[in-house]
Formats: C-alpha cells, structure tokens, sequence
C-alpha cells in the first residue's frame, strides 16, 4: 500500500516541477520521497518565484573549513585571518561561515539539511514554498498527516519536526511547534499512532570481559576486536570514543608515574571529548593491574601495540596539546589489511569510524558465543554502567568516568586528591 502512495507522492512532485526541472531530479533512498538535489531544481521550475530558494539558503553551511581538524585550529584560522577585510561586516561573515557551524556537529547539521529537504520537497508538491518558512500549525499538520500516510516511522517525523523548528530558529521566525500544539504534545500523538515495542539491547556482562581476555586470538584482527570491546566495556565509552582515541591517549602506569606507587601496572585512557564534556576537561579511564595476569587488559594492550608497532610515534604532540588530536600518532584499535605476506599491518587510512568500532564488538562476541542482534557496539557502555552500578559504584564516580550528564555543574568543581575512586569502575570487574 505504501509502495503505491509513495509512487503516486512521487509522480505528484514531477508533474508540479515541469519538464524542464523534473528531467533534473535525482532521489535519495528515504521511505518519503525526497529530491535530493531540491536548490537546483527549484532554480529550474517554471514559474517559480525569485525568492522561492529563501527556503534552502537561510540554512546554515554544511561544512566549516575547520571541521575534521580535531580541533587544530590554528594554522587554519590564522590563513583564514588574512583574507578578512578589517570591516564589521566581514568579521560577522566571517564568523557565521567559518565558527558558527560547529555549533553542532558535522554529522548533525547534514541530518537537519537532509530532513529540511524532506520538508521543501513536500512544498513543492502542495505549492506551498510560501508556507514553510514560516510555517503555520495546519500547515506543519497537513505535513504530517502526509508523511504518516507514505508510511514514515516516529523516528523519521521527529527528526522532520526536530529540523522545522531548528530553521525557524536560524531565521528567527516563530517556531509552528509551540503553545497548544507544543513539542510533547506533537510526539505524544506520533507515538500513540506509529509508536513501535522497544528494541531491548543488552549489555556486555562480567563473564564476558572474562571470556574475551581469556580467549587466545588467532589473528591480530580478532585480538583487536576483542580488546576494544573490552576497552569499552571497563571505560563505560561510546563507540565513536574508541574510534577516536590514538596510542599516546592511552598511557601504561600513568597514576605511577605520579608518584602513586599503589598503581602500578595500571593505565589511563584519555579520550579528548565526549557528548556532554562542553567545558573540555575530557576524561581518562582507569584501568587497574588484575589479580590474574590472563585477565590483565593492560597487559594485552600494551603487547597489541607492540606486535602492530603502533606505540606513539617520535614527535607526538600530546604531552603539550593533551585536548587536540595527535598529527603522528596511529589510531589504539586501527583498521587493518593484509599485506602480500597474509599479515595484518595497517590500513592505508587507519582510522576506524564508529559503525566499524561498533562491527568488532559484535564479531568479537560472536567469537565467545554470543550472536544475538540485541548486542551492539553501544552494549558495551550499556553493560560497563550495569556491572559497575550493581557493585555499587557511587553515581558521582559513575558519571565522572562515563561523561553523562547528570551532576555536570558539580563536576567543574571535583578535584581528587587520590584517584583511587577512578578505579573503582574498573574493580566492578573483580578481575
């Protein structure tokens, strides 16, 4: 039923374009038929008016020179100083090009574009380019009684109501979500009609830690997959952190070489930001020496880089810009390939991305036994707060290890003397 609606949403949309645009168009691949180069083709329709491209113009820029650089500004910044012209006017251009767009992140500002496409695509359908921006209530509700009808899920239409209201806060107009039809009200409605039983994921248990160091790997790949789930799990981390965490953020005998003698054979890993970290203070895992040396992650992790020979390269930079990405230093859980001997060394671009930290989670599990789609990679923070809470691990120690949210205010303000309380989350594991 839905293939035939959309097919007939789609057909709609040419025969309002014209021939000239509609010859142009190219789809994206959503449930909702969705024109993926909309500013050009709006520029083709006949009959368009000359301000009709308003309603993609006034989005942000997709892109900042500056993203990607892992915040090493500072060359990219002083280059792009010189071409400003000394005006208020340039500054504020400037400004609104280069910084404004890292007010979210990369990966965010490009969903809110491709839902706001969503949105004009629909406009030009109902021919109502004049009516989105600002958008009434019966128009943002004609929107999504449409949208429901093609067969979208509650997700996609929150994401859709997430991108309106975030245009109309860009332009400065009066958001359509608001006062009697506010923004819990919208979602309360979506989920009663579309709202779907929750996908129950589990987390990684102790006996699983313990299965994973155990287990001898017969690959550098497989011994890879298995540290980072174990990295993981013990750190309480997400997925894109092990993704970005590099060899000089992990540091054997860190709290030793303090002068905290009791920690010997113990590691800190460093990650430089997290989701809800907006003062950068960054936060580094414990991870204590086992009791059992087949148990020991620091151990294994150290012996890992060495076989791999990703041990932080001469002329690292983190001693002196410890919240900056390294320039030299190689990923802590790389891609691999196999080289023309069949041994694994480093990818070309070792870097891994999320999705791929979050695939050696699941093959690693699978090599334990444990093949169950309700484990993904986010399974591993899921199971690191479990296991550390039912072991009674204070909450303040919790979120200062995990990054959460709660008690952010009260954190600025924690200055342990001894990081011993650090460690409990590792102890949780009793390994």
């Amino acid at each position: 039923m839905f293939d035939e609606l959309q097919h007939g949403y789609k057909l709609a949309i040419l025969t309002e374009l014209g021939p000239n645009a509609s010859a142009r168009v190219i789809w994206t691949k959503s449930t909702i038929p969705t024109i993926q180069n909309v500013e050009e083709v709006i520029e083709l329709m006949s009959g368009a008016r000359p301000d009709a491209l308003r309603v993609v113009r006034l989005r942000s820029s997709l892109s900042s020179p500056l993203d990607g650089l892992h915040r090493n500004w500072e060359a990219t910044l002083g280059n792009l100083a010189y071409r400003v012209q000394p005006t208020l006017e340039a500054k504020s251009k400037a400004f609104n090009e280069v910084m404004a767009p890292l007010g979210s992140a990369p990966a965010t500002r490009l969903k809110a574009w491709r839902n706001w496409r969503t949105v004009v695509t629909w406009a030009i359908q109902n021919k109502a380019l004049d009516k989105i921006l600002p958008m009434e209530v019966p128009t943002l509700q004609a929107l999504l009684w449409e949208f429901t009808s093609l067969g979208a899920a509650f997700s996609t239409l929150k994401s859709i109501v997430d991108a309106i209201i975030g245009e109309h806060k860009k332009a400065r107009l009066p958001s359509p979500v608001g006062g009697h039809f506010c923004y819990n009200k919208v979602k309360a409605i979506l989920q009663r009609v579309l709202g779907k039983p929750h996908i129950h994921k589990l987390g990684v248990t102790r006996d699983m830690v313990v299965s994973l160091l155990r287990l001898r790997p017969p690959t550098l790949l497989a011994w890879r997959n298995q540290l980072v789930s174990v990295t993981l799990t013990m750190g309480i981390m997400r997925p894109i952190e092990g993704a970005l965490a590099q060899s000089c953020d992990y540091t054997q005998n860190g709290d030793f070489n303090k002068g905290l003698t009791q920690f010997n054979g113990s590691s800190t890993l460093r990650t430089i930001f997290r989701k809800n970290d907006q003062i950068r203070k960054g936060h580094e895992m414990r991870f204590g020496k086992s009791a059992d040396p087949a148990l020991d992650i620091n151990h294994q992790l150290g012996l890992f880089m060495d076989m791999l020979g990703t041990r932080p390269k001469p002329g690292c930079l983190k001693g002196t810009r410890p919240g900056k990405r390294c320039p030299v230093c190689p990923p802590l859980f790389p891609k691999l390939r196999l080289d023309a001997s069949g041994n694994y060394v480093l990818a070309e671009d070792p870097t891994p991305t999320a999705a791929l930290i979050s695939s050696m989670v699941v093959s690693a599990l699978k090599t334990i036994g444990v093949n169950n789609p309700a484990f993904t990679g986010m399974s591993c923070r899921m199971g690191g707060l479990t296991v550390a809470t039912e072991a009674g691990v204070p909450e303040s120690i919790l979120w200062m290890q995990s990054g959460h949210a709660q008690d952010r205010a009260a954190r600025r303000y924690v200055r342990l003397t001894d990081p011993d309380r650090l460690y409990d989350t590792w102890r949780a594991f009793k390994l």
